[in-house]
């Protein structure tokens, strides 16, 4: 009995909104490569219009041409890079590929069909798609070379920070936005003028947060973080030790709140992380924080950031269950933002004992969704003023990550495949999110 070891799913990808067209094809034990059609349509009375007549074998036939020959253009257009000897792409993660087989043959994958790659050192590859339960198995004893194409994610961290790898390890991670990657140093020695990427971790939990500070400013860029059911859990209470952080050249100080009207305001919220004591204490870290008025720390963004928890723990809050939530928390701190086209300043004209007060607070929110492969991106934007702001309706301040980034000139989510970043990005679906605006007067 001949054993099939490749059974792959061939799938040309051409531009957005074009028609997708599917070809399975099997390569068996003797490098014999098999076309097998898909499922027979059916008529408007319900039944099967395939038949064997010679004009529908002949059509089958030419269509089949037609979408390989679409495969070999498509393939053409990428750019490879290749591994030969076959091993894993370079940078570790999961591209786009092409493998070459012994035979001659060439299999594809494009990154929409793959849902991750193991390589088995000495033996071969195995290929998950999304579409299939099981793995695409490949011996290196079958292959010669395999190819991976360049993902097309130009803004993608790993893309404009060439040491990211080495110095940023964790900035391939979903909820991290774009890093100032002009402007970042890897130590505190000498970043008095830089920013720094400082990550929070615990031993049995993981990242507890990640976050951009900026020396110069002596304020958070943002914090970013995921919540999920893992470490969603309520061990442990509330700690309250804020303290100044070790971690970066210049830190926030507690001399610097203490008299100065302003509420320690965290980013990571303290209820966002009570699975230990020693992952609460870590977000009372003053570069997790931003001056806030108590009114506005108390009142809505306290409010939003129940909602958010509760869109990560509670599936009625959402259409669809939460498997992971990625967060970016933060307010504004450079000079200008532009709302409706007109331009304002981001923060209030007096600093308060050296702290720069934002004009505004915002959130940017990405759920996914495993079972259906599917993300869902919100963002929240709030005024930061010294009064309380409804909160029956929070919908009224909804808006999508495109005018999100518009307005702070940060890339959020920049580490999503393009496709899915474009599409998710530009939609503002508060029926998804169960939100409401207030009535129009």
């Amino acid at each position: 009995m001949k054993r099939i070891y490749i059974q792959p799913t061939i799938e040309t990808y051409q531009q957005q909104n074009e028609v997708k067209q599917t070809v399975s094809s099997g390569l068996t034990g003797d490098g014999n490569v098999v076309i097998s059609g898909g499922e027979e349509a059916a008529d408007a009375d319900g039944g099967c219009s395939r038949g064997t007549d010679l004009f529908d074998d002949i059509l089958v036939k030419v269509l089949l041409v037609l979408v390989m020959m679409t495969t070999a253009l498509f393939a053409q257009a990428q750019s490879y890079t290749e591994v030969s000897p076959v091993g894993p792409a370079p940078d570790g993660k999961t591209h786009a590929m092409r493998i070459t087989l012994k035979s001659e043959s060439i299999v594809e994958y494009g990154l929409e069909a793959l849902d991750h790659v193991t390589y088995l050192p000495g033996i071969g590859v195995k290929v998950y798609l999304k579409s299939a339960a099981q793995s695409v198995d490949y011996l290196y004893s079958q292959m010669t070379k395999i190819e991976y194409a360049e993902d097309g994610n130009s803004n993608a961290n790993w893309e404009k920070v060439a040491t990211l790898w080495t110095n940023y390890p964790e900035a391939w991670r979903l909820e991290y936005p774009q890093l100032s990657y002009n402007n970042l140093s890897v130590s505190k020695d000498g970043a008095e003028t830089k920013n720094q990427i400082i990550v929070k971790r615990t031993v049995d939990y993981g990242i507890t947060y990640s976050l951009e500070w900026d020396n110069s400013k002596v304020a958070n860029r943002w914090t970013c973080y995921q919540l999920h059911a893992g470490n969603s859990l309520s061990a442990v209470s509330r700690n309250d030790d804020f303290k100044a952080d070790a971690e970066v050249a210049v830190s926030s100080t507690l001399s610097q709140y203490s008299g100065s009207g302003f509420s320690r305001g965290h980013l990571c919220p303290s209820a966002d992380r009570l699975c230990s004591t020693e992952q609460n204490k870590q977000t009372f870290f003053l570069t997790n924080m931003q001056p806030q008025y108590q009114s506005h720390n108390g009142g809505l963004w306290g409010r939003l950031e129940a909602e958010v928890r509760n869109y990560a723990t509670d599936d009625s809050y959402t259409a669809s269950h939460c498997d992971t939530l990625y967060i970016v928390k933060a307010a504004t701190i450079s000079d200008k933002v532009t709302i409706n086209e007109t331009e304002v300043d981001r923060v209030y004209s007096e600093t308060c004992k050296g702290l720069i007060i934002p004009k505004y607070f915002y959130m940017a929110l990405l759920h996914y969704n495993k079972d259906t492969d599917t993300y869902h991106a919100l963002a929240f934007w709030t005024n930061h003023t010294d009064e309380n702001q409804s909160v029956k309706y929070l919908g009224d301040y909804a808006i999508s990550i495109d005018e999100l980034e518009k307005r702070t000139g940060i890339d959020f989510f920049c580490n999503l495949p393009d496709y899915i970043e474009n599409a998710v990005e530009s939609t503002l679906d508060l029926d998804f999110w169960h939100l409401t605006t207030s009535p129009a007067e």
